[in-house]
């Protein structure tokens, strides 16, 4: 049988894996985000009429 303090150690590195995984989501989403508004930025600026 676990003691207490076996249960408390697994739940602190099932946490900090969690936590990992959120923190690595997160960044692969914000780059997905920003590749996505680089590409898309070109084709407003060249259907957009020149101010001049």
């Amino acid at each position: 049988m676990c003691t207490s303090g076996q249960i408390i150690g697994s739940l602190l590195v099932l946490s900090v894996l969690e936590i990992g995984l959120g923190v690595s989501s997160v960044a692969v989403g914000a780059v997905s985000f920003s590749l996505a508004l680089r590409e898309h930025t070109p084709q407003l600026g060249d259907s957009s009429p020149e101010r001049r």
